[in-house]
């Protein structure tokens, strides 16, 4: 079993359970409350209970806190945003009381000499530095994450609160809009596979008309079984297909060619009066428009062709 359906085996219970009870009227501000809660969380009575906690056990708090925000929305089924769980997860390890770490020059005695001082902090290894840069990048994330707590009054409160709770809800918004861009992905795909479902349904009935009329109109000309399948064959139809033409050229019939010396109706052809079917003509010889053939069958090109057919082995015979 992969990892992702053992974690949604687990998680598609706890979305269920969250689904009824909580009302669908607050379930679409649960992430955004999710994503706010760590910088509120060291605040007030709730605040003096996380406070207690280390910084791990409040990023775990907060993280679980952003995945069940995710799990309580209609229609999860176990599945949840990841980025913005583990932003939370962040935002409450951070703005938990404490920092993390201490640099060199904080640990130094402070009853050393400022010489002292300067001549330890100067020879720290490469390593050393990096980890009291990575530190002091870290302590400066935390005391911004941190300033709500410390906040006076209630305009600079609401200041603190709104910097500090910035990052989250904007990994919140930014997920969101992904999600929608995602679902507006979806949605086309479904309706580009119905319309393709759709047409191809029309063009199959499409092909069976245009097979059904090819025969008869070869039938009625008397044409061979055997010509009329290569035909069928020369214009894609054999096995359902459609025939291809080159756009504004002549129709490619693989080097083959219908035999209409005998003359007959031509069922090929990309549209009528598109002059894209290769013809051999010879002297004396006369062809009808596709006008004239559907006239001749009272508005049916079918039943012209019939006609024409009829009227050219009378006139023959009388040749």
């Amino acid at each position: 079993m992969g990892l992702k359906r053992l974690v949604k085996k687990i998680t598609r219970p706890v979305a269920k359970v969250l689904d009824k009870v909580v009302p669908n009227e607050i379930k679409p501000f649960l992430p955004y409350l999710a994503a706010v809660a760590p910088v509120l969380g060291p605040m007030g009575a709730f605040g003096k209970g996380i406070a207690s906690l280390g910084k791990f056990q409040a990023a775990g708090l907060y993280g679980l806190g952003a995945l069940g925000a995710d799990l309580a929305q209609e229609g999860s089924e176990g599945d949840f945003n990841l980025l913005p769980v583990l932003s939370a997860a962040a935002s409450g390890y951070l703005a938990a009381p404490g920092t993390t770490g201490t640099t060199t020059a904080q640990a130094l005695d402070p009853a050393m000499g400022s010489t002292a001082q300067a001549d330890a902090l100067a020879n720290r290894s490469f390593l050393t530095k990096a980890k009291d840069l990575g530190i002091t990048g870290l302590q400066g994330v935390e005391k911004f994450m941190q300033a709500p707590q410390d906040a006076k009054g209630f305009l600079g409160t609401t200041k603190a609160i709104t910097k500090a709770a910035g990052p989250g809800v904007s990994t919140r918004m930014t997920q969101d809009a992904i999600n929608t861009a995602q679902q507006a992905l979806d949605d086309y795909n479904f309706e580009l596979a119905e319309y393709e479902r759709i047409t191809g349904e029309a063009q199959t009935a499409s092909d069976d008309a245009r097979r059904t009329a090819i025969r008869a109109a070869m039938i009625a000309g008397n044409h061979s079984e055997d010509v009329i399948s290569e035909t069928f064959a020369l214009l894609g139809l054999k096995d359902g297909g459609i025939a291809s033409f080159k756009d504004g050229g002549i129709m490619d019939l693989g080097g083959k060619e219908m035999d209409m010396r005998t003359g007959g109706f031509i069922p090929i052809g990309a549209k009528e009066r598109a002059d894209d079917v290769p013809a051999r003509l010879s002297k004396n010889e006369f062809v009808m428009t596709a006008d004239a053939v559907r006239a001749a069958g009272g508005g049916d090109i079918n039943k012209g062709a019939k006609r024409m057919y009829e009227t050219m082995n009378k006139l023959e015979a009388r040749a």
